[in-house]
């Protein structure tokens, strides 16, 4: 775990954070249409983002454990906090709370 130059974590944790907000920003100051589907359609690309990334890190995690890389297992599922406020976002997207 010294070589960090070979660490596939720098790029998930990028992955996993950037790209949900660069939506929900894009959303934000892009809004749906009143009237139209645009909101169901944006609420849509949002849960199949989450879904997405969801077996992104499942399978980095289970990838890791299998290697027997504990360290790194430790630190990708830590990847799912980021996913679970994206879902909590979501919820608020569609008027949950």
């Amino acid at each position: 775990m010294s070589d960090t130059a070979k660490s596939p974590l720098p790029f998930r944790w990028l992955l996993v954070c950037l790209l949900p907000l660069f939506t929900a920003v894009y959303f934000h100051f892009f809004p749906a249409t009143p009237g139209s589907s645009g909101f169901l359609i944006n609420g849509i690309i949002l849960a199949c983002e989450c879904a997405f990334l969801f077996k992104y890190v499942l399978f980095a995690l289970v990838t890791h454990h299998l290697k027997g890389e504990f360290a790194y297992r430790r630190q990708t599922a830590l990847l799912f906090l980021p996913l679970i406020l994206l879902v909590v976002y979501i919820f608020y997207y569609f008027g949950a709370f």
